[in-house]
């Protein structure tokens, strides 16, 4: 049996996902919505669920999307009402993009997608901040994946709430505040190290990958790579290495250390697919490894394509191949546990 890419990709989200999509969309919308309702629409967005842009502007808009970009006039009322500054600028993309662009924008949020080979062809649309909001404390919560200032990444696990503050990352400051569990891959930087705070313990490292479960009343963490110091503001408990962890008991200082699996440790992480920066080949290698099928690509050329996206709310492997084949202009048929992506290119 063979499916295309003709088949509407917002049906292959879990219904009571979309239908909380469109609670969230229509609050905030309204006015109505509260901070936390605002960070989880936000999630969402960034996180798969842009698809269901499709279906709800069509159903909110007298404009037939098939003809047409979002009016300026609308575009500009959005962003001059809800986020108080001028439209930026941006490379125009094909009409569904725009119109799932100008909700983004009134969301306060971005959408991004690049698209690297030997010339870098980058779509970039953002919200333009006002410069002292760029400064300001940024927590984050919930399933996520983000990158740091300086280049370090994070991979939240769900009930994670991570706090930090990019003017410190500027002034050579790498500090976060953790709340639950992430993984960590840090950008190795000897001048500027890396610091953990989750309660009482303090997690140091230079360049490592690392993870950091914080519970009730314990923190755990476990190294992937590198050298990890695990301590306190006053001493240093232990320095652990790959496929070690360390158990600190927060109420007491007591800790105990042991050797582990790192993988099995961290095998919560693998529920997520993150394609962070990769070419399209090792893209396929990693959506076949995680959904069990075989891709290929009729056109050799755009496996050198890079492209950075992440699925964290167990989308199916027809979503994720839609998103793929947006980023690229391709289609996709599967037939048999085997993807076939056709055409497509890199600009």
């Amino acid at each position: 049996m063979s499916i295309d890419t003709h088949s509407n990709a917002a049906n292959d989200f879990p219904q009571s996902g979309m239908e909380r999509f469109d609670f969230l969309m229509t609050r905030y919308l309204a006015g109505d919505a509260s901070d936390p309702e605002k960070e989880e629409l936000r999630r969402l967005t960034e996180n798969g669920y842009e698809f269901r842009f499709q279906e709800w502007l069509d159903a909110h808009s007298d404009e037939d999307p098939a003809e047409t970009t979002l009016p300026g006039k609308a575009r500009e009322e959005i962003l001059t009402n809800i986020l108080g500054t001028t439209r930026p600028q941006a490379k125009r993309a094909t009409m569904w993009w725009s119109w799932a662009a100008a909700v983004l924008l009134a969301l306060g949020g971005f959408m991004w997608l690049t698209l690297r080979s030997s010339q870098t062809a980058e779509m970039n649309i953002t919200r333009n901040d006002q410069p002292s909001r760029q400064d300001e404390t940024q927590v984050v919560r919930g399933k996520q994946f983000l990158t740091l200032p300086d280049g370090s990444t994070v991979l939240m696990n769900e009930d994670a709430e991570l706090t930090y503050s990019p003017a410190s990352f500027r002034n050579g400051s790498r500090d976060v505040t953790l709340h639950g569990e992430a993984y960590f891959d840090i950008a190795h930087d000897p001048a500027k190290p890396f610091r953990v705070k989750s309660g009482t313990v303090v997690t140091r490292v230079l360049g490592t990958a690392f993870n950091v479960n914080m519970q009730e009343n314990k923190v755990v963490v476990t190294v992937t790579r590198g050298l990890v110091e695990v301590g306190s503001t006053e001493r240093v408990y232990a320095k652990i290495k790959p496929d070690e962890q360390i158990t600190v008991n927060t109420r007491t200082e007591q800790y105990n250390t042991a050797s582990v699996s790192a993988t099995e440790e961290t095998a919560w992480k693998d529920a997520y697919l993150v394609l962070d920066n990769i070419d399209l080949e090792k893209a396929g290698q990693l959506i076949g490894e995680h959904y069990g099928v075989k891709l290929a690509f009729s056109r050799a050329e755009v496996k050198k394509c890079r492209i950075t996206a992440s699925f964290m709310h167990h989308e199916n492997l027809e979503t994720v191949l839609t998103v793929l084949s947006k980023m690229i202009g391709a289609t996709y048929t599967i037939d048999n546990g085997h993807v076939s992506i056709e055409g497509g290119s890199c600009d």
